[in-house]
């Protein structure tokens, strides 16, 4: 614990928005203390990062918190830089339409300038064709126009997280206090003026909560904030939901994926495809498929392409299973309630096939084996749907939050991260999660 226990402003979570929120009030000359469950490697010149932390080219999941069953869709970061020290650095924003559907102050033309600020922080860079595996670029050449090389956030290598893009500039300005579990907000009435940690109180003038769409519905609901107040903290949860295939590589693509391997490095995400479901609107693509691959065993790769709905219907809810912190939540994504996001994947399983038909990819598949060619497209759905590691909505704007994330009925007390976005942008959340963090933290100096 740190020797001082008061501070201007209390930031719970270093996440991808904690980050952000910390840096940008200590720039302004805010006595800020980030408060982080998970550990602190330091700043990554000192070179003391875990190596698949790191990694940029594969998924991280070293560093994560209890889950209360075997859902690999729950699975969320606990260390410095939360997801984005974890994810496949895939750099996207939304369309349009999502963000004017906030409303309370929030629209396109209200967050593009931010968008463009998290992506010069985050040194995002476009991949080049020549930078595609064989894979990946056989799906990009079937796709057309409808194919999305994707910006990343990948620095010779490097997973450029949220923690070395924000924090790392502004160390000799907070306090950093890893390794501490906030319990609950402290209350004073109807005011917030601090946190309860693993390691005592510690007191602010204002709080801000940025622990993510189940860590900070968490905090509030063992703070007895919720429908004692009459707000929906937990409730609206969404997710993007989607179904993956796998397939056996042919010799010709293990063969040339391993010459590919000896002059670049071979990562899991390189391109999108928007496939178009019939359910579309103006134009706007709700169905996205991710080709992926996986290092090779033995000589041979293993190869999937999911698809995935990224305007789902479906919402599900995070609630306590116990009062204690360490306890996993009750996560209920509520997946396919919903009969339209069904009907989305079932178009998308029938897009992934026609894709892997089309040439050139034909020469690289030598058969599909998850789930078989001969499973019924709506069968695999409801056997296998998950979540793409993208929740939002559990303390949305307009129902839980007002528009600068201020909780309704309380002094005090902020929600800025991805659990304030009401609706689910089409697109990876990351990036969304940054600039909305930069513009509510420009707010609260301003306004």
């Amino acid at each position: 614990m740190s020797a001082r226990a008061t501070f201007d402003d209390l930031v719970v979570g270093a996440g991808s928005a904690g980050c952000v929120v910390a840096a940008r009030l200590s720039e302004a000359g805010r006595d800020v203390c980030l408060v982080e469950a998970g550990p602190d490697y330091g700043p990554y010149a000192e070179g003391r990062w875990p190596a698949d932390i790191l990694d940029a080219r594969w998924l991280a999941f070293s560093h994560a918190w209890e889950t209360e069953r075997e859902d690999r869709s729950q699975l969320r970061a606990r260390i410095m830089g939360g997801c984005s020290a974890h994810n496949a650095c895939v750099v996207l924003a939304g369309a349009p339409a999502d963000y004017d559907e906030w409303g309370h102050g929030w629209s396109h033309a209200a967050i593009e300038p931010y968008l463009r600020r998290a992506e010069e922080m985050l040194r995002v860079r476009r991949l080049g064709d020549d930078e595609l595996s064989p894979w990946h670029r056989a799906f990009a050449q079937a796709a057309g126009a409808d194919a999305i090389l994707h910006p990343v956030n990948v620095v010779d290598g490097v997973r450029w997280n949220a923690a070395f893009a924000y924090v790392d500039p502004a160390r000799e300005r907070l306090t950093v206090l890893a390794d501490t579990l906030v319990d609950r907000v402290l209350l004073a009435g109807d005011r917030v003026v601090g946190v309860q940690t693993s390691g005592g109180e510690l007191r602010a003038g204002r709080v801000i909560l940025c622990s993510g769409a189940y860590g900070s519905p968490g905090i509030l609901l063992r703070s007895d904030i919720g429908a004692q107040r009459g707000l929906p903290v937990g409730e609206g949860l969404l997710d993007h939901v989607g179904v993956g295939l796998g397939f056996e590589a042919t010799p010709r693509l293990n063969r040339e994926t391993a010459e590919f391997e000896r002059g670049r490095p071979l990562s899991m995400a390189q391109v999108t495809v928007e496939a178009r479901s019939s359910a579309c609107e103006e134009g706007v693509c709700d169905l996205y498929v991710f080709p992926a691959m996986d290092p090779a065993v033995d000589g041979v790769y293993d190869l999937s392409a999911a698809a995935f709905a990224m305007k789902p219907r479906s919402r599900g809810s995070v609630r306590l299973t116990s009062r204690d912190p360490r306890a996993p939540l009750a996560i209920d994504h509520g997946f396919l309630s919903d009969v339209h996001d069904a009907e989305v994947l079932v178009e998308g399983v029938e897009a992934v096939r026609a894709l892997v038909a089309d040439e050139p990819l034909p020469g690289y598949v030598a058969r599909e084996i998850r789930p078989g060619p001969d499973v019924d497209p709506a069968d695999h759905v409801r056997a296998s749907a998950r979540g793409f590691f993208h929740p939002t909505g559990t303390c949305a704007i307009g129902r839980v939050v007002d528009g600068d994330g201020r909780v309704l009925g309380l002094e005090g007390l902020r929600v800025v991260d991805a659990s304030v976005m009401p609706t689910i942008p089409r697109a990876n959340t990351n990036l969304t999660t940054i600039a909305l963090a930069e513009r509510l933290a420009e707010r609260m100096l301003t306004g």
